[in-house]
């Protein structure tokens, strides 16, 4: 055997060596982004059948709320009952359905976070985000509550101007699960000392977004629209409940809580501080929370 040939058999001898070294280096780790666009793929389009769902949900919501204001109307008859019976059904049902696929959703956004642990913080930061977004939006609104605030702790250490836009995002959506977790706890009839504490941190987070918008100069519809989610803060906690149960609920809010995460306020491994004595690097205020009002 030629040195030529023995040197063409070491080389393919190693091949199997290069591969197996390949598969568990950088080979893992494509795999492991292969697997994460393939799951963000699928996690984008069930964000959008949940959006509709919730858009259908919201509107059963509406028809539910009429149909009860018209049995206390005087001369109701037996077939206006039976419409309200129908339509609370119907409401129960769409909700039931919107919760379960922003669960799917966040379950799938939990998936690709573990595909990427190996990414950069921002990324990791963008899919931490959604997964609490959807969270909140399933019923399990202290989950995403916690996983919010944690985000926005981060966000706000890390001192890099890149991070501005989530931050501020964070913390709207943050205000906004505080915002939704006292408006349901109010509705099922918890004492003030469980729910006027949430009211206060979602108020506390918007009226910050509304100053620092105020601060930066943004346009003044910016600023009217983060000062009227302090007001709507303000009035949830003040109106009486029989108003509360006349009126609609925010779009993007769920109809019930559901998980087994932490009850509001004790969130573990979270600051109990409100927002205004932290460190206000991150939180930008461009812009109001959004459409779920």
């Amino acid at each position: 055997m030629t040195i030529a040939s023995r040197f063409g058999w070491s080389l393919w001898a190693l091949v199997p060596v290069a591969v197996i070294a390949f598969h568990f280096g950088p080979g893992q780790v494509l795999l492991a982004r292969d697997k994460a666009m393939t799951r963000y793929d699928v996690a984008l389009q069930l964000e959008l059948d949940a959006i509709e769902t919730q858009r259908q949900a919201y509107n059963h919501h509406l028809a539910a709320i009429d149909a009860r204001r018209v049995t206390f109307l005087p001369n109701t008859t037996p077939e206006d009952h039976a419409r309200m019976e129908i339509a609370i059904k119907a409401e129960r049902i769409a909700y039931e359905q919107a919760a379960d696929q922003w669960q799917q959703v966040a379950d799938v956004y939990e998936q690709v976070q573990e595909h990427l642990q190996d990414a950069d913080q921002d990324t990791l930061a963008r899919i931490r985000w959604s997964k609490a977004r959807a969270q909140v939006r399933s019923g399990a609104v202290w989950d995403g509550a916690a996983e919010l605030e944690t985000l926005l702790y981060e966000l706000q250490a890390l001192e890099n101007d890149q991070q501005v836009a989530l931050a501020r995002a964070t913390r709207e959506e943050l205000g906004a699960a505080h915002y939704f977790g006292a408006h349901l706890l109010r509705l099922e009839g918890k004492p003030a000392s469980t729910w006027r504490p949430e009211v206060a941190k979602a108020r506390q987070h918007f009226r910050y977004l509304a100053e620092a918008a105020a601060r930066e100069g943004a346009d003044e519809t910016v600023i009217r629209a983060l000062e009227d989610n302090v007001e709507r803060a303000i009035n949830l906690e003040q109106m009486d409940f029989s108003e509360l149960e006349g009126r609609p609920l925010p779009r993007q809010s769920p109809r019930t809580g559901r998980g087994g995460g932490p009850r509001p306020g004790q969130q573990p491994g979270i600051s109990q501080r409100p927002p205004g004595e932290r460190d206000g690097r991150g939180a930008s205020g461009v812009g109001p929370i959004g459409p779920g009002w």
